[in-house]
């Protein structure tokens, strides 16, 4: 049998972790997913591109999960391969304010270890659940913060080119998008932070998450913002002001501390999340006359 069972045997051969039938709601921040066919772990660049020349020859998809904060996996999970990114989480401090690290490290780690040398230009983004390689990805950003302006250089593996290195400036950030994606994969970054004194540092980032905890849902299973801002607005307080905090849907519902969130406490499937969607969605069309686009990626 090829396909998948094809290439575990091949990783197996090379000892490179992989997992069959691996529940994903393990894997994510809202706590929902049913399995990926085959859940791959690559450690170093070299097994990252190994595992992506074996899909290629073997015309295997590919999807690559990272903290899983803004992912939403369908019930009865996904076919192919989920590149899982945890384990490249290595952080090095250069001179100059520079840091390199794996595309698989925890984002708030990074901004903590970053501001404890003195290093500025993350602190904002210290409340962003995701990993690093998932902020460059989707551009993530808090409070007028963005990555897209600290990128010096990425080293990416490429689905049809291979490993390459890219410099920042080279690289597509738009808003919540970047030149990242389904062929093109993030393996280090690269980024270049302004040196400062810690304790001054420290303070900036305590404020910004001081007062994300008191204006977003922070401990709770969640997959994040929900809907991208329209052009001129907030997503969350358009659905405010259709009163739909709390707005309930079997185990799914509306954060009451930020409308653009959904969250849940017990058993909710990702069929009630979509449906939660769909709701809100139909209802700010037909109400207010604005086409949301959502921000979480969907996996069916």
């Amino acid at each position: 049998m090829g396909g998948p069972n094809r290439i575990a045997r091949e990783l197996e051969a090379r000892e490179i972790p992989c997992f069959h039938e691996e529940k994903l709601a393990r894997y994510t921040t809202i706590r929902i997913g049913g399995p990926a066919e085959l859940l791959v772990r690559p450690r170093t660049v070299e097994e990252l591109s190994a595992v992506l020349d074996l899909a290629r020859a073997e015309d295997v998809p590919v999807r690559v999960l990272g903290a899983g904060s803004n992912v939403l996996v369908s019930d009865a999970g996904v076919r192919g391969i989920v590149l899982h990114t945890r384990a490249l989480d290595e952080i090095r401090f250069e001179e100059g304010g520079l840091v390199q690290a794996g595309a698989g490290v925890h984002f708030p780690t990074l901004v903590r270890k970053a501001t404890a040398k003195g290093l500025r230009g993350l602190e904002a983004g210290v409340g962003i659940p995701g990993s690093l390689g998932g902020v460059l990805t989707m551009n993530a950003g808090a409070y007028q913060f963005s990555i897209g302006p600290l990128v010096h250089e990425v080293v990416a593996v490429s689905l049809s080119r291979g490993p390459l290195t890219l410099a920042g400036d080279a690289i597509d950030f738009r808003y919540r998008a970047s030149s990242f994606g389904r062929d093109l994969i993030v393996a280090h970054v690269r980024l270049v932070l302004a040196e400062d004194e810690p304790r001054a540092v420290r303070a900036d980032m305590d404020k910004h998450m001081r007062f994300r905890k008191e204006t977003q849902p922070v401990g709770v299973k969640s997959s994040g913002c929900i809907f991208k801002n329209p052009e001129g607005a907030s997503a969350g307080k358009l659905l405010d002001e259709l009163g739909l905090k709390g707005f309930r849907l079997g185990e799914a519902r509306i954060s009451e501390v930020h409308a653009n969130f959904i969250v849940h406490d017990g058993a909710a499937r990702a069929s009630e999340i979509l449906d939660l969607i769909d709701i809100v969605r139909t209802r700010v069309r037909k109400e207010l006359s604005v086409e949301l686009e959502t921000e979480i990626m969907t996996w069916n």
